[in-house]
């Protein structure tokens, strides 16, 4: 399991300015060049440009502390990809209630519970000071746990 201490570290890393966010992207694109595509096709260009850049944020954090705790993954294939974010659907689309109720049956079957509490909140606080949707706010998290899962397998 990643270490809340490590995305800590990378977050304020990332947060500082002191590394050009345009050059972690470009890393992450050349080490996971099918994960960055799934991030960035056009199913995803229904979000918002802010939500798109949470999104991209959000995995580059995700990635940043797999790699910090671990050996540098593998590249994710388009099939793994799928079949996670298939799994991940149904999962979710079994919750009932509000947001934290419909992603609480993904802290309870994933191992990674401080990347998934990371995505959590950084929806929900990004959501009222940046403009995140309430309709987005899932769909993000879903994707963002593929993200995870494919990551950390």
């Amino acid at each position: 399991m990643i270490k809340e201490a490590t995305i800590e570290r990378v977050l304020t890393r990332l947060e500082s300015g002191a590394d050009d966010f345009a050059l972690e992207i470009q890393d992450f694109a050349q080490s996971q060049p099918e994960l960055m595509s799934y991030l960035t096709n056009e199913e995803i260009e229904a979000f918002t440009d802010a939500e798109r850049e949470l999104l991209l944020f959000g995995a580059v954090v995700i990635y940043q502390s797999v790699t910090d705790e671990r050996t540098e993954p593998d590249p994710v294939s388009g099939n793994a990809i799928s079949i996670a974010e298939e799994a991940n659907y149904e999962l979710i689309g079994e919750g009932k209630g509000d947001f934290r109720q419909r992603v609480t049956p993904a802290f309870e079957q994933s191992p990674e519970e401080e990347l998934l509490a990371f995505v959590e909140d950084m929806l929900v606080g990004e959501a009222e000071e940046e403009g995140i949707t309430r309709e987005a706010r899932e769909p993000l998290f879903i994707t963002l746990k593929t993200v995870v899962d494919v990551l950390t397998v």
